[in-house]
């Protein structure tokens, strides 16, 4: 039994930055570092998109739309068991040479 209070004491997501091309893929994943508690579930937001092609999964599966023109994109992972807790991962879109 311990008497320290349960709490998420953090979240990390990996990778933190990432560059891609339109059209590709990236897993992100995260963790959530906690004190007794069991829930490590996170909640996946994506913004920063100009294209409704780009689109994240439930899962932290990043897919930029062939036709993204957003230089830059921001995933963000919250804990469920604590919302006030989240971590960030900044995408930079490269478009191809014209």
């Amino acid at each position: 039994y311990s008497t320290l209070a349960k709490s998420v004491t953090g979240v990390t997501v990996s990778p933190t930055t990432a560059t891609l091309s339109p059209g590709a893929s990236l897993q992100i994943t995260a963790a959530v570092a906690t004190t007794g508690v069991t829930n490590k579930a996170v909640t996946w937001t994506l913004t920063g998109n100009a294209s409704t092609a780009t689109q994240l999964s439930a899962t932290g599966l990043l897919q930029v739309g062939k036709d993204e023109t957003a230089a830059s994109l921001t995933v963000t992972a919250t804990s469920v068991a604590d919302t006030t807790k989240s971590a960030a991962a900044t995408i930079t879109v490269t478009q191809p040479a014209a």
